[in-house]
């Protein structure tokens, strides 16, 4: 072995190893490396460097979240198989059986490649899946070893690095979420950013990095502030202000048309405390130190997440009233938070950890199936593939992965696709076999709609069938565009009617309003004028709820209206809207659109909305960022079907990068 090459591991992976194992394990593990350095010398990287560089950082990064012993050799042996003349004998003859079998589990997984066909995707997800069931730690390997390949992808092609990019944002990236290990989740789609969009990337770091400047001096007053207040109260804690990554700032821009100037959470404070009850009491010293934001406050505490995620959110106005967002949690919580399940790494090694049992039972019943399964196919069309437990992840016939909620049908996908796909759904495949529509749909299964433009539309009974709200909200919307009442619509606006209109405050609405354009449920007698706010500026077939204010009368909001949030205090004052007959009337509708900032590209978005023949009341253009700008529009429309069908038109026009709702 090159004397050069032991100084690596003292160096970089012994410093680490030495904070949690033993002297004896260290030697063991310094043994695994030189085994491998043995078998790889010669061998280089793409970048020209020794091969052995790769396992010591895979089990550098095992061993920075306190990986078991096992896991660290078999990360260093990880590709001993695959690309030496080692094999599963040598290794189990050194090592043992169970370091022998995981080595060899992972080159099984060596050559998975989800960019192919979806036919292989299908089956590389299904190995993917079968190697959790297995051995968790063998999924956990893979990732560390593909977060390294990650750092150092600069060393190949610029095809190879947009392909393997595009494949970690697609697959690991919410793989590593749904395993509640955000500190990989992170690193992965910064990296994945750098690659998939180069410009984007570099113009958001330069533009971050100037404002995390400025930004830094008033987190430290924050902390400051903070400190001196837990510190009266007696509380052990730590206070941390680090900057947030990159790709969900990007994200945020791009989702809410935002320039860099409006973002204020770059940095993720936190602060960790000693138990659950300092949590709480922490997040009330905030709220007597700041005022809080109404309805920004959550408790994933009381409510953790699918994935795990437990923690006290809270946004504030800060010194100077400026808007910070906090996080409280636990030691213990931050620890499974960064790293989530491969905090227990193992249920073979240690006691018995009751929350890692939970889960992963899934994962166990995996294996009794494949136990029965007659082959591949019979065992991805029988297993429940519910890796992501409250969303699955399913392809298009040209293998493009769309995400739906767990239990989703084929009519999900349909209208996830698009409304007319939806409405004109007359049957569809699932792996390439005619299935029913009320198929419960599973991760990995392929799909294809079929559809017939003479459909009538949508049947009354699919109501009872779909799993995505927004999906429901499509069909109501067809059913009420024909003024056609729904059973379920009666159903459910009684039981809303028994929550919201309990009014304390002796309110009573007409039945029928003077606006013939809408039904709202109340007593008689009274008559109030309604009002549309400008807020969210709701148009027919909405989902829409009413208000009733002092002294104006009754405002009709979109059920997504963002003012709801403050409003919704008030639950007595809430009150049931539906839409009527809207024959030969008009409503206005605001689009926030973001285009490309070159010339023509006004014209182009003015000529859309004429030839779908509405008439526009606003229109403005502002810039966003160099190369970006931002055009607000206000048009005149029937219902919501003219509006989404400008929206998709507008999207389909090359220099407009994103069309909402205003």
């Amino acid at each position: 072995m090159i004397e050069k090459h032991q100084a690596l591991f003292d160096t970089e992976l012994r410093p680490v190893l030495s904070l949690y194992l033993s002297k004896e394990e260290i030697q063991e593990t310094e043994r695994a490396f030189q085994f491998a350095d043995n078998f790889h010398q010669g061998q280089l990287r793409k970048s020209m460097e020794p091969y052995i560089i790769h396992p010591l950082e895979v089990a550098k990064i095992l061993a920075e979240h306190k990986a078991p012993i096992s896991v660290l050799i078999a990360g260093l042996l990880h590709d001993s198989i695959e690309d030496t003349d080692a094999d599963e004998k040598i290794i189990k003859k050194e090592f043992g059986a169970d370091i022998a079998e995981l080595v060899t589990q992972l080159t099984h997984l060596q050559n998975i490649d989800f960019s192919s066909e979806e036919e292989g995707q299908v089956e590389n997800l299904r190995k993917l899946l079968l190697a959790m069931a297995s051995d968790m730690r063998v999924v956990l390997i893979k990732i560390a070893d593909r977060l390294h390949n990650m750092r150092t992808l600069s060393h190949l092609s610029t095809e190879k690095q947009k392909k393997i990019a595009l494949e970690t944002m697609e697959i690991y990236v919410p793989l590593v979420h749904r395993l509640g290990m955000y500190a990989f989740k992170w690193e992965m789609e910064d990296l994945a950013f750098k690659y998939l969009y180069p410009v984007d990337y570099k113009k958001l770091k330069q533009m971050v990095s100037k404002k995390r400047e400025d930004r830094e001096d008033y987190i430290q007053m924050v902390i400051e502030d903070l400190t001196e207040e837990l510190t009266k109260n007696d509380l052990k804690f730590k206070i941390e202000g680090r900057p947030k990554n990159l790709y969900s700032t990007y994200k945020k821009m791009e989702r809410e048309f935002k320039d860099i100037s409006e973002i204020y959470d770059l940095f993720a404070t936190r602060v960790l405390v000693e138990t659950v009850t300092d949590c709480y009491f922490v997040l009330g010293i905030i709220h007597n130190l700041w005022r809080p934001v109404p309805g920004r406050i959550k408790d994933y505490i009381a409510n953790p997440k699918p994935n795990g995620y437990r923690s006290l959110h809270t946004t504030v106005f800060g010194p100077d009233d400026e808007l910070i967002e906090i996080q409280i949690r636990t030691f213990e919580m931050h620890q499974n938070n960064e790293v989530g399940i491969a905090n227990h790494w193992s249920y073979k090694e240690g006691p018995s950890d009751k929350d890692f049992n939970e889960k992963v039972s899934w994962l166990r019943q995996l294996l009794d199936m494949q136990s029965e399964a007659t082959d591949a196919k019979d065992f991805v069309s029988s297993v429940k593939l519910n890796l992501f437990k409250d969303e699955i992840f399913v392809f298009t016939p040209k293998g493009r992965v769309i995400d739906l909620p767990a239990g989703a049908t084929p009519i999900d996908f349909a209208y996830r696709i698009h409304s007319d796909i939806g409405n004109t759904c007359v049957g569809a495949k699932v792996n390439g076999r005619i299935a029913p529509l009320n198929t419960k749909l599973q991760t990995g299964d392929r799909v294809q709609i079929l559809t017939n433009k003479t459909s009538k539309g949508p049947g009354r009974d699919w109501l009872k069938i779909v799993r995505s709200p927004s999906t429901r909200a499509k069909i109501r919307a067809w059913f009420r565009k024909i003024d056609e009442p729904l059973e379920e619509d009666e159903d459910k606006e009684e039981e809303i009617k028994k929550v919201l209109v309990t009014s304390p405050i002796k309110i009573k609405v007409k039945k029928r309003n003077s606006n013939n354009h809408l039904v709202v449920l109340g007593d008689d007698d009274i008559e109030l004028p309604v009002f549309f706010p400008k807020c969210c500026n709701p148009v027919p077939y909405d989902e829409i709820i009413g208000y009733i204010s002092r002294g104006r009368g009754i405002t009709i909001h979109r059920k997504d209206c963002t003012n709801l949030n403050s409003l919704m205090r008030d639950k007595e004052r809430m009150i049931i809207a539906r839409w009527r007959s809207t024959e030969n009337a008009t409503f206005s509708a605001g689009l926030s659109i973001k285009v490309k900032d070159e010339q023509g590209v006004l014209s182009k978005i003015s000529q859309a909305i004429s030839e779908q023949g509405l008439n526009v009341l606003d229109f403005r253009a502002s810039a966003s960022t160099k190369n970006y700008a931002k055009i607000s529009a206000k048009v005149e429309v029937k219902d919501l079907s003219d509006l989404e069908k400008l929206i998709d038109k507008l999207s389909k026009i090359a220099c407009v990068e994103k069309v909402k709702r205003a």
